[in-house]
């Protein structure tokens, strides 16, 4: 389950800190493709919206039913200054559509060892 798998949700739960279902994309890309990069981010999220508009969230996952929804990203490399720009307009597609966004590192805390 990754960025460049537009057929799977990575991962479902809820904000601790706001209470949103929330829905996670794992990033592993780096940005040296910013267009490719882009285009796998866009897909992947276009699916998460279908999920979440044909119901299949509330589906599957019944403790976000009612919940303000978000869309957030673990990204394991920084995004370049355009990258930075690219995703805060996608914030802005998904804050018109009554979908939270945002993105960032890993928080402290996590083991990323499997």
């Amino acid at each position: 389950m990754a960025i460049d798998d537009a057929s799977t949700i990575d991962a479902v739960g809820l904000d601790p800190e706001t209470g949103h279902a929330l829905m996670i994309i794992s990033d592993h890309l780096d940005w040296s493709d910013v267009v490719a990069h882009m285009n796998a981010l866009q897909h992947k999220v276009g699916a998460y919206l279908g999920f979440i508009h044909s119901g299949q969230l509330d589906e599957n996952f019944p403790e976000g039913v009612g919940r303000p929804r978000k869309i957030g990203i673990i990204q394991q490399y920084e995004p370049t200054e355009i990258a930075h720009q690219l995703l805060q307009g996608i914030g802005q597609q998904l804050a018109a559509m009554n979908v939270e966004f945002g993105y960032g590192p890993l928080p402290e805390g996590y083991d990323t060892q499997g």
